[in-house]
């Protein structure tokens, strides 16, 4: 794959993203194990498409079929429009944003757990008994396993321990999604919910630490409220991640994504402010920790999505 050249250094949000055709005739023929389902499960609306929506891109034109579990509707979300600036009112537009977004990457089975945003670490919101944060984790798993039981994954991505930059709402994902992974394949747990169901691939969205930590740096930038403790575990270090995906493919399919999520890409955003390179760096590269499970086959090819991808076009993971 061909890494695209930065698009220069003005214009809006919008000039940077081109229609992208997704039709069903430019779709390869579906590969084994490309044509086994995807479940991607984050907390947030724009969590998915920050993250992973190029390798969603990519998997949706091979014909995977690929399921979306936001746990919130992003409730707590800043936006500088003051007239959504309630969590009813932006909890629906971010849901709408989130299902745009996901129509971007050829998404259609978006679904919700329905608990609401926590807010960032200290906040008020962290204490509302109806947020993420409150909620018992074996209740989330509750919640989570029928969904995997259904879908019946070979891949699931989540986050990682870290949260990315250790949003309360992304740590409790984190552990219930760890947690849901194995519940679902017990055939003691909740047997009434479905047959168990062990999935092939576990994998951990990842930002290299370094390179968050330069956007740390800056003073309008979207880590400017974390305090040093919280810098100090942002990100995964760059020795652990075991996978990157060369997303150039899809680079205008991701940014269509993420500019689809209007309330969240504003000034002080995660695109404010970056230099052309920095942009092209996030769309055309996505990073990935492989978890080992229970039963994994130490003597079987790693042949699942991720790995897949991975090894059509081997990168540097810069």
């Amino acid at each position: 794959m061909s890494q695209t050249q930065p698009r220069g250094t003005t214009g809006t949000l919008d000039e940077f993203a081109p229609e992208l055709d997704l039709g069903a005739d430019a779709r390869p023929e579906r590969l084994d194990p490309l044509g086994d389902p995807f479940l991607v499960i984050f907390a947030h609306p724009d969590d998915e498409s920050f993250g992973c929506a190029g390798v969603m891109a990519i998997a949706s034109e091979r014909g995977v079929p690929i399921t979306l579990i936001s746990a919130t509707r992003g409730e707590a979300g800043k936006t500088g429009i003051p007239e959504l600036d309630t969590p009813e009112v932006l909890g629906a537009v971010r849901e709408q944003e989130l299902r745009a977004a996901a129509a971007a990457v050829g998404v259609g089975d978006v679904r919700f757990l329905d608990y609401r945003d926590s807010g960032m670490a200290g906040t008020p919101e962290n204490d509302d008994p109806r947020s993420l944060h409150q909620a018992p984790e074996a209740d989330v798993v509750a919640k989570l396993v029928p969904h995997l039981r259904a879908v019946r994954p070979a891949t699931v991505i989540s986050f990682g321990p870290d949260g990315i930059y250790g949003h309360p709402d992304h740590l409790a994902m984190h552990r219930a999604a760890v947690a849901a992974v194995h519940a679902a394949a017990d055939p003691g747990y909740l047997p009434a919910v479905g047959e168990p169901w062990q999935i092939r691939a576990l994998y951990f969205n990842a930002t290299p630490r370094e390179r968050l930590m330069l956007f740390a740096e800056m003073p309008d930038g979207p880590f400017r409220d974390l305090t040093p403790e919280q810098l100090r575990k942002i990100g995964t270090p760059r020795a652990e991640i075991t996978t990157v995906i060369d997303t150039s493919q899809a680079r205008d399919a991701k940014l269509r994504a993420i500019t689809a999520h209007r309330t969240q890409v504003g000034e002080g955003g995660p695109l404010a402010n970056r230099p052309p390179e920095q942009l092209e760096m996030m769309l055309t590269r996505e990073h990935f920790v492989r978890v080992a499970l229970p039963w994994d086959d130490a003597s079987a090819p790693v042949d699942d999505l991720i790995a897949t991808l991975a090894a059509v076009s081997p990168v540097d993971p810069a």
